[in-house]
């Protein structure tokens, strides 16, 4: 009898240690850290980047809106994306690139081929690229704040200072350069705020940015808001893209059409 209860109180211990360690709390530090690597070997996703700015001093506030829609391959690469633009005249286009070929649409003109060029090929790959939001995160992990909500990781952040410097490049790259690079250049931070979402498993499901800055040599220059919202969907459960019949047939750009 002592035998068994000595074997039942030894079970019921590693059943408690296993509990326990599944009831760890996860701390914000740890969760940037995990996403951090998960986001390094995402090797495709669909993805939505809706990015705003506007000037929310002065007479004369102008507000620009860019969407981004799109499915990324990084491994060769490749990618669809949608771009719809708002501001003093809305545009909208599309694209798809693959192997050295890149295809794209304005409006409603008919599609055309052409040529790679490392400007737009990188311009498109970096949408995907989360390296140097990340690296940033890593830095200021530990000023994060977790809540856990259903099934998800909520963190949020908020500062102000020159450190943004370098982040706010991501918030370019991942708009398509829709964002002017040049409004987040030699600029005062005067705040922002992070909301960055993942799953139990770390992998990243949306990512919210919102910032408000001003010029350092501009004279009496105008408060400009950002806002940048990048979803991501069936991360890594992306298996081709492929070209519409008309956009194989498109005839290239300098092509004469008889």
């Amino acid at each position: 009898m002592k035998s068994i209860k000595k074997y039942i109180l030894i079970i019921a211990a590693a059943l408690l240690t296993v509990t326990l360690s599944a009831c760890k709390n996860v701390t914000a530090e740890e969760a940037i850290n995990k996403s951090a690597e998960i986001s390094k070997n995402i090797k495709n996703t669909e993805f939505k980047s809706f990015t705003t700015s506007e000037y929310i001093t002065g007479k004369d506030p102008r507000k620009k809106e860019a969407t981004v829609t799109g499915t990324i391959i990084n491994e060769p690469f490749s990618i669809h994306a949608s771009v719809e633009a708002k501001a003093d005249k809305p545009t909208s286009f599309e694209l798809y690139i693959q192997g050295k070929a890149l295809y794209e649409k304005v409006g409603s003109e008919p599609w055309k081929k052409d040529l790679y060029s490392s400007y737009l090929f990188e311009r498109y790959q970096n949408i995907s690229k989360t390296e140097k939001r990340m690296e940033f995160y890593k830095k200021v992990a530990k000023d994060f704040k977790l809540v856990k909500e259903n099934d998800t990781y909520v963190l949020t952040y908020s500062g102000s200072g020159d450190q943004f410097s370098d982040f706010a490049t991501s918030l370019v790259e991942a708009s398509a350069r829709q964002l002017n690079p040049y409004s987040v250049k030699d600029v005062e931070f005067k705040s922002v705020n992070i909301k960055y979402v993942i799953s139990k498993d770390f992998t990243p499901i949306s990512n919210e940015v919102t910032m408000e800055v001003v010029s350092k040599i501009i004279p009496k220059a105008k408060t400009l808001k950002i806002t940048q919202k990048i979803t991501y969907s069936n991360v890594n459960k992306v298996n081709s893209i492929d070209l519409p019949e008309e956009v194989k047939n498109a005839k290239g750009k300098f092509e004469v059409q008889l």
